[in-house]
């Protein structure tokens, strides 16, 4: 099973977004940035998206380069659920 890419782009996010977002991951699979889960499935990355991210698209996450935008850490839990199973 090929490994799960969890990227939160660190563009427009305040330090408490980023913080609520990294706690979500950190509550629903035990991994912080630059870990993959126990099983091997979901790595977690932090990093600098680029251009592509405009402010008001803020949180953006992508999940093996599917972007998701205007995540919070509710909807990142639900999208988690549904790419985990």
């Amino acid at each position: 099973m090929p490994v799960t890419r969890l990227e939160i782009c660190t563009e427009h996010l305040t330090i408490d977004q980023r913080e609520d977002l990294l706690d979500a991951v950190w509550a629903a699979l035990r991994i912080s940035p630059g870990m993959v889960t126990a099983d091997g499935n979901v790595e977690l990355v932090l990093r600098q998206c680029g251009e592509s991210v405009a402010a008001e698209d803020a949180p953006l996450v992508r999940v093996n380069e599917i972007e998701y935008r205007n995540v919070t850490p509710e909807r990142l839990v639900t999208l988690m659920k549904r790419w985990s199973r």
